[in-house]
């Protein structure tokens, strides 16, 4: 009784362990479409822009985002912004602050059904903090 045929509720939780749960990957369902994407990006974003993403991205696909999570560094916060989300909610906070000399990048991962990795990447590149360039050379 540890797979579903049909009857019973599934257990939509993903770390779900409980061997009496109903879950899509037993001995005679497994499903190739749940998958996970990692992104990592060097450098700051932008809050507005990566609010204003994510709130599209689950506004159209909240069904398929099961759980996302990450941290990000935020052009303008000395402190780490935290953030995880399940299907359509979504929340972050600042976490400890960035300690001296480390670097600044941002990492968010996502798991889902029919993930699209370069669709993700370039929504999260976009959020990037574009770093304005001047005349002149550094150092000079």
């Amino acid at each position: 009784p540890s797979h579903s045929h049909g009857g019973e509720k599934k257990c939509e939780k993903v770390d779900c362990d409980d061997p009496s749960h109903s879950h899509s990957h037993g001995a005679h369902v497994h499903d190739d479409s749940v998958t996970s994407v990692s992104l990592r990006m060097d450098g700051e974003v932008d809050l507005d822009l990566v609010n204003d993403w994510l709130g599209v991205l689950l506004n159209d696909r909240w069904e398929d985002l099961y759980r996302m999570k990450g941290v990000l560094a935020i052009e303008g916060c000395d402190d780490r912004y935290v953030f995880q989300g399940v299907h359509a909610l979504f929340e972050g906070m600042p976490d400890r602050p960035w300690a001296d000399g480390e670097f600044r990048s941002s990492k968010l991962v996502f798991i889902g059904k029919e993930l699209d990795r370069e669709e993700l990447k370039s929504g999260f590149e976009a959020c990037k903090v574009k770093v304005a360039v001047g005349g002149g050379s550094i150092g000079a």
